[in-house]
């Protein structure tokens, strides 16, 4: 079945001109420009406004941030539902600006049916100023049925489930080349000590760094930092007071959450242990240190990183992950805590006037196992559904990653996409800042500062 799939790309104009706004409900427009052939070309984008019925209209308008190989996993999804739904046409749109693009649209009253959220912290905002629609009974019953209860309660705005999640990733993985390690004798360490006692003998050894690491992402440059402390709070904390850090009210400040960095600092400003040190921490973009534990030349044993990590591997790597890459879980540091494994991943959400049938359908779809498997197969993408295949993943891996996800009794969603947007923003900052030498306590402070604004 045919697609018009819009590509996005950024120059969005000022908002008082891309949006064309005509009485009586009509169909707002956003103007956008877009690259053909080496060319700018400007593009008017518009999705279906809210029906004046809730009639089938026999397509359904999805707007998400994914694109290029993740994009074209995604239509394998779309083109599996079709394939049981023929009368059905579904339209995906992937923009590299989603945050900006879906909050002009929304302000414009032109939201798409369904739109794929990355961030709690942004569906939470939409579920509370009403542009939402709750998940209704037989989207409950799927939940019920396909996950593990961690995954509704994911979902929930104050009680009350709106999205569906998809395809997620745990995060909090330590990656290592299988082939050297196995062959200097490292032990996969049990505790926290464990793995420092680790680092001292890899610093010992003397033929490569611990750790490389690096937080450059352009605008949102810190949040690979924010990854690290958000495990060490599941894993010095308990859940109740992680809880109450991502809602702001145990702040940044406190001796709870300083723990955290301070932890941290223990790694990231000890020279011996990360490759570059400091400097190269800030300035390396998160998806180059991955290739450094490869090569004729590799730099250090580990990195830390979710399990989307494998696309940043070497070709060569990637085609070869079971016997050329080895994981552990970030290990424990108080061991009288059971920590809950840190996750995230895409809520699929409907606006509010467009829960019509075949719309409710394809959200209901994304709930069961048939919507895993043409992702699951092309291998890098994790999904919880309880009833899913395994061995639809291509790789051990994949699927040990699964299985984790799959099994895990308590979750908790990345908190810095779970915070309040300015308190994200604030965090990703202070990474930045601190690792580039602020004072600790002025970074923290400074984070506490944003949220109160």
């Amino acid at each position: 079945m045919r697609k018009h799939l819009w590509r996005f790309l950024a120059v969005l104009l000022p908002l008082s001109l891309i949006l064309a706004a005509c009485g009586g409900g009509a169909v707002q427009t956003v103007v956008v420009t877009e690259q053909v052939q080496g060319q700018t070309v400007e593009k008017v984008v518009t999705a279906t406004p809210a029906p004046v019925s809730m009639e089938d209209t026999g397509t359904v308008f999805i707007l998400g941030a994914f694109r290029g190989p993740e994009e074209d996993a995604f239509n394998a999804v779309i083109n599996a539902f079709e394939a049981e739904n023929p009368d059905i046409n579904v339209v995906y749109s992937g923009t590299s600006e989603f945050e900006t693009l879906i909050t002009i649209r929304v302000q414009a009253g032109d939201a798409p049916d369904i739109a794929a959220f990355p961030q709690p912290g942004a569906v939470a905002k939409l579920a509370r100023e009403g542009q939402l629609v709750p998940l209704w009974d037989s989207a409950l019953s799927i939940y019920d049925e396909q996950y593990q209860p961690a995954w509704k309660e994911l979902s929930q705005v104050d009680g009350t489930p709106y999205g569906m999640f998809h395809r997620v990733n745990a995060k909090g993985w330590f990656w290592y080349n299988k082939p050297d390690w196995e062959a200097a004798g490292w032990q996969v360490p049990q505790t926290w000590d464990d793995m420092l006692k680790l680092f001292d003998d890899m610093v010992a050894d003397g033929r490569r760094a611990p750790l490389c690491e690096g937080i450059e992402s352009g605008a949102a440059t810190g949040w690979k930092g924010t990854d690290w402390i958000e495990n060490i709070m599941l894993r010095t904390q308990p859940v109740s007071t992680y809880d109450s850090w991502v809602a702001g009210d145990t702040p940044f400040s406190s001796p709870e959450v300083k723990n955290a960095w301070e932890t941290l600092g223990n790694i990231w400003f000890n020279p011996d242990y990360v490759y570059g040190g400091t400097d190269y921490i800030a300035t390396t973009n998160f998806q180059d240190p991955p290739a450094l534990l490869f090569g004729d030349d590799p730099k250090c044993w580990l990195h830390m990183q979710g399990s989307f990590v494998t696309s940043f591997f070497p070709d060569s790597v990637q085609a070869d992950l079971d016997n050329q890459v080895g994981v552990f879980a970030m290990p424990a540091i108080d061991t009288s805590l059971s920590p809950a494994l840190e996750v995230g991943g895409d809520q699929y959400v409907v606006f509010k006037g467009h829960e019509r049938p075949e719309v409710k359908k394809f959200i209901e779809f994304l709930g069961t196992p048939a919507s895993v498997k043409p992702w699951a197969e092309l291998g890098g993408s994790l999904f919880p559904h309880i009833n899913q295949d395994i061995s639809w993943y291509p790789t051990q891996l994949d699927q040990n990653m699964a299985k984790a996800i799959v099994n895990a009794k308590a979750a908790r969603f990345d908190g810095s996409d779970n915070m309040a947007s300015a308190t994200n923003l604030a965090f990703w900052q202070g990474i930045t800042d601190w690792v580039t030498g602020s004072d600790l306590d002025t970074v923290l402070s400074t984070i506490d500062s944003a949220g109160q604004q």
